[in-house]
C-alpha cells in the first residue's frame, strides 16, 4: 500500500525485502523527514536479513542546499536500520545522478548504490547482482 505525504509517497515491494519512494517536483525538508521516518517504521524486521532503498527521482527536481543534510542523515539512519543497497531511478538526468553519488558520498557510509534510468531497472539490478 503506498503512502504519500506532500511530495514524497513510499511503497513496500511484495515478497521482497524493497522499498520504493518516489518523489514530485521540488521536494522539502519536511517531507523528506516523513520520508525517513515512514521507511525507518517499515524496515524493523528486515535488518538482520537486509533490505534495498529505491529512489524514484525520475519526476523530482534536484534539491536545494538545506535539504541535503537531510538526505545525509537519512542514508547513515538507512544503512544503520540495516539497508544493504541503495537504488536510483533518475531518468535522463545528469544533473540528478551527480547529486545523489554526491549525497552517498557524503553520508560516508560505504552503501552499495545503483543508478539507472527506470524503476525497473533498479529492481532487476537488486535480484540479479544483489540478490534482494
Amino acid at each position: 500500500m503506498k503512502e504519500t505525504q506532500g511530495t514524497q509517497s513510499v511503497e513496500v515491494i511484495a515478497g521482497r525485502n524493497i522499498i520504493v519512494s518516489a518523489g514530485t517536483g521540488k521536494t522539502n525538508i519536511d517531507d523528506l523527514k516523513w520520508l525517513m521516518s515512514t521507511v525507518l517504521s517499515k524496515v524493523g524486521s528486515w535488518k538482520t536479513s537486509g533490505w534495498a532503498y529505491v529512489a524514484d527521482c525520475t519526476q523530482m527536481e534536484p534539491v536545494g542546499p538545506g535539504e541535503i543534510g537531510q538526505l545525509v542523515e537519512m542514508t547513515k539512519s538507512f544503512v544503520e536500520a540495516g539497508c544493504k543497497a541503495f537504488g536510483f531511478a533518475e531518468g535522463s538526468s545528469l544533473m540528478l545522478k551527480v547529486q545523489t553519488k554526491k549525497n552517498t558520498q557524503m553520508s560516508d557510509t560505504g552503501v552499495i548504490e545503483g543508478h539507472f534510468e527506470t524503476v525497473e531497472q533498479v529492481l532487476e539490478w537488486l535480484k540479479t547482482d544483489m540478490g534482494l
